[in-house]
């Protein structure tokens, strides 16, 4: 039995059935102009530092796009947000994409995007892009250029060649300028750095008037990146670093204005007190420029030349000073461990296992001597007078891992000297053009990388323009004093003051 609630309802229904019926076909209605196709954007890739191109084709429905004021455009893609999450960026909103690449290197989901502007739709075509660095590895070169320093790249490509970068700080935007001439170059694997730029691999740049690392992908810089920030107490005034090296993979020595110092990331210990301290006799000493240690061991110590008291002493572990080297039995003694020479050069070699390499000198006096011992027992192996040619005149000096050869360079000359035969014999002359540096580098994947046996010899022409007049060979060093055997050949940047490699 209906009610007169239910009669009303029953008419109120009729009546909007009729007037809907009665409306139909009194709307306009419009399609929506749609995106058919984004024809061109695919998944692809981009090299970081350089011009990326994407000129999409697109098919609209209702006209052919040629009116861009109809539309806004964007290049938007998912990247970190520095907080250990993600977040969307916007890259461009142009309708073609034409940017120097400045991502990071990895990949990236992105997102074109196109908005009809009278509709307010937007439609999207997602895509993968995969950013590759390839300034990535390679030899990385301090450079001297009018005076100044500048950071040059012999960069080596995917397929294994290699291209000059000249000035990578100006080609990435790097936000540093170096100041002061070059003095040094430097990397190792420092582990997950304590401090706002968390840089896990240390790219360290030296001149006379700082020491500073860089972001070892983006190349970028920041104030945080400074050496001071690894430092900790008071700095002297006008301190840079002159040499650095790492001790494992993730603490160094570095050493500056006579001092030297420890940084123990493991344990959270800064640059701070010298070390070049012997506990024992309560008082300091000035440490010669040279670090003898193996950059791969963290039980081996390092050798220092007390360049006051001219003797070597050693550092071990995490101590805080040094202690003197005790002298061998009278009948396993070759020279004295306090030799009272000033020390011309010493390195780490791996030649006969673990050994130092010193040359000495006479206070007073032209002679000059070798001595050799083993880093970790003190073992003395070698000793005597240095009878090689104008070696009194030599600028630098590099010691052959393989066959102990002592190379050294007078002008534009480089001699090997035989330390056994004691015979020296003339390996290259660049004539009018001048030797800047002579070296051995060392690798710490020495599997992957065959080149640490090669000798290194860095030169320049003055007759050509500066910035372009340098040029860097490595050579083959064979047994029997033959002759050296040229395995590459680069060329094109400024003179070389120091280098580097960048090992991936």
């Amino acid at each position: 039995m209906f009610t007169k609630i239910h009669t009303y309802l029953i008419a109120l229904a009729i009546i909007l059935a009729y007037s809907c019926k009665k409306d139909l076909g009194n709307y306009d209605y419009k399609s929506v102009n749609e995106v058919q196709q984004f024809g061109g954007v695919n998944d692809t890739t981009a090299v970081y530092g350089s011009q990326f191109t994407i000129k999409p084709i697109l098919s609209f429905t209702a006209d052919n796009g040629a009116d861009t004021t109809k539309y806004s455009y964007e290049w938007a893609y998912v990247g970190p947000n520095g907080l250990g999450g993600d977040k969307m960026f916007v890259l461009a909103t142009t309708r073609n994409l034409n940017v120097k690449m400045t991502l990071v290197a990895r990949a990236y989901t992105f997102y074109y995007g196109v908005t009809d502007k009278a509709s307010g739709v937007k439609y999207r075509k997602k895509f993968t892009l995969t950013v590759q660095n390839e300034i990535n590895e390679g030899w990385f070169l301090m450079t001297d250029v009018n005076g100044t320093a500048r950071l040059d790249v012999i960069s080596r490509k995917s397929d294994g060649s290699f291209v000059n970068i000249i000035d990578l700080l100006k080609v990435t935007e790097s936000g540093l300028t170096l100041k002061g001439k070059p003095v040094m170059a430097y990397t190792y694997p420092t582990g997950l750095l304590i401090g706002p730029d968390a840089i896990s691999y240390g790219l360290y740049l030296g001149t006379d008037q700082g020491t500073t690392k860089i972001d070892p992908n983006t190349y970028k810089w920041t104030k945080t990146m400074d050496l001071s920030y690894e430092m900790f107490g008071e700095i002297p005034v006008g301190f840079y670093a002159q040499a650095m090296k790492a001790r494992n993979n993730s603490s160094a020595y570095m050493l500056g204005k006579g001092n030297v110092y420890l940084y123990d990331r493991p344990v959270n210990v800064y640059y701070a007190t010298p070390i070049n301290y012997i506990d024992a006799e309560k008082k300091g000493f000035t440490a010669a420029p040279f670090l003898g240690s193996d950059e791969t061991s963290p039980v081996l110590p390092l050798i220092l030349y007390d360049s006051d008291n001219r003797r070597f002493v050693k550092h071990s572990g995490t101590a805080a000073s040094c202690t003197t080297l005790p002298e061998p039995a009278a009948d396993k003694k070759l020279f004295s461990f306090s030799t009272g020479m000033d020390l011309l050069y010493m390195e780490f070699v791996r030649f006969n296992g673990t050994e130092v390499f010193a040359i000495l000198k006479q206070p007073t006096g032209t002679k000059r001597f070798l001595a050799r011992f083993n880093i970790s027992s003190n073992e003395q192996s070698y000793y005597a007078e240095i009878l090689a040619t104008d070696f009194d005149k030599a600028e630098q000096y590099a010691i052959s891992p393989d066959l102990a050869y002592v190379f050294y360079n007078v002008g534009s000359k480089v001699y090997e000297y035989d330390i056994f035969l004691k015979t020296t014999k003339l390996v290259v002359d660049k004539g009018t053009n001048r030797v800047s540096l002579i070296k051995f580098h060392v690798f710490r994947s020495t599997t992957k990388y065959p080149e640490g046996n090669k000798l290194i010899v860095c030169s320049y022409d003055p007759a050509l323009p500066e910035g372009i007049n340098g040029k860097m060979e490595l050579f083959t060093v064979p047994p029997l004093n033959a002759d050296l055997q040229l395995y590459k050949s680069f060329s094109g940047f400024g003179k070389v003051q120091s280098l580097t490699y960048r090992e991936r």
